[in-house]
């Protein structure tokens, strides 16, 4: 069969265009051809998948989104794909790879008022729209998420699926884990005295970035943090002392997070939101302590694997700073045992296929209703 998989920014370091390529890997693997729609790529392009672009040139990012949200409805009328699989909330889909957490349900309350602002109206119509009863197959990412949509509307048992994890297999503790610890600490100037810590992740605002250096600052000094993601930390370093930014290590966007993991002693995930937050898991996988916040999706697998600490909400940047002196002082401690035996469950790594599955099942419902 011929996917569409639609995807409004593509570049090669985020964890929703990763799930993305895997996915992407997975159809082609499985027989089927994959056409990408996608207004912007950037990164070298997936071996198989045809890359279509569609210019939208607008005044504002939601001006933008709505217009290709139109394109996408226009192409589904004329039939030339089996299936349209979106990552983003968009019009025309057949099948809604749910990457954002519920947009209704951070306008409640008092933020309310916002959903009459053009931008928030915009979001907000595309998701109800996805929500309505005769949206798309909707796949949620976890439970927390699905019951965030339950909240705020009226989702029949047929029209989701809540999908496993996907972790990246590579992601594992490899044989040689000691010598891509020692290298990269080598390459910082580290020894084993240091305690490292990794904040990971492209988009600094969201994932905490803000407390995560609140953290950082009041830790010992022999403590040195590791900043890698395809975002711009230099804003987040204003005013701190020149001994703390002498300790704070910006690595860019990496190609070798597996060897980042084994050379760190602590993830540090202080996230405001987050729908998934497959790092955590990939930690966990790699033996590396886990110190998140309860807002991310996945913290609740660090829980079940014992593989680090999750914070409760209503976030206190003192509790933040108090845990994590904690676990520097008796880390790897249970926590990498646990993620490492927890690291043995196919159920982790089959989110691709699991995803090829229901497309291919989402068709053949179809072309039973037509009697084809």
């Amino acid at each position: 069969m011929k996917i569409a998989m639609v995807l409004n920014f593509y570049f090669p370091y985020g964890g929703l265009q990763r799930d993305f390529a895997r996915i992407a890997r997975k159809a082609i693997e499985r027989g089927h051809e994959v056409v990408a729609l996608v207004e912007d790529w950037q990164g070298p392009a997936l071996e198989g998948v045809e890359i279509r672009r569609l210019a939208m040139p607008s005044l504002s990012n939601h001006a933008r989104i709505r217009r290709f949200s139109r394109a996408i409805a226009d192409i589904r009328e004329t039939a030339e794909f089996d299936c349209i699989l979106g990552f983003n909330r968009l019009a025309g889909l057949h099948v809604y790879f749910a990457a954002d957490s519920c947009f209704a349900a951070r306008l409640r309350g008092g933020r309310r008022i916002l959903a009459l602002l053009p931008r928030y109206a915009t979001y907000l119509r595309l998701e109800r729209n996805i929500a309505a009863q005769d949206g798309p197959l909707i796949l949620f990412l976890n439970d927390d998420q699905l019951q965030q949509y339950q909240q705020h509307y009226s989702l029949s048992p047929e029209r989701y699926r809540v999908l496993p994890p996907g972790i990246e297999t590579d992601r594992r503790r490899p044989p040689d884990h000691a010598t891509l610890r020692q290298g990269i600490r080598h390459q910082l100037g580290l020894d084993e005295q240091n305690k490292l810590l990794l904040f990971l992740g492209s988009g600094f605002r969201i994932k905490g970035l803000d407390r995560a250096l609140k953290a950082f600052a009041v830790q010992d000094s022999h403590v040195h943090l590791m900043i890698a993601g395809n975002d711009d930390a230099k804003a987040y370093m204003e005013g701190l002392p020149a001994e703390l930014i002498q300790r704070i290590h910006l690595l860019g966007a990496r190609d070798d997070v597996p060897a980042l993991m084994q050379a760190a002693d602590l993830l540090l995930h202080p996230a405001y939101r987050e729908s998934a937050g497959m790092v955590l898991l990939e930690a966990t996988v790699a033996g590396l302590p886990v110190l998140v916040t309860d807002t991310c999706g996945y913290s609740g697998f660090i829980q079940e694997a014992g593989s680090g600490v999750v914070l409760a909400s209503p976030f206190k940047q003192e509790q933040l700073d108090r845990t994590l002196r904690s676990m520097l002082d008796s880390v790897p401690g249970t926590w990498q045992q646990c993620g490492l035996e927890y690291a043995e469950n196919p159920e982790l790594y089959r989110l691709p296929e699991v995803v090829v599955e229901h497309l291919e099942h989402a068709i053949e419902g179809r072309d039973g209703e037509r009697g084809e």
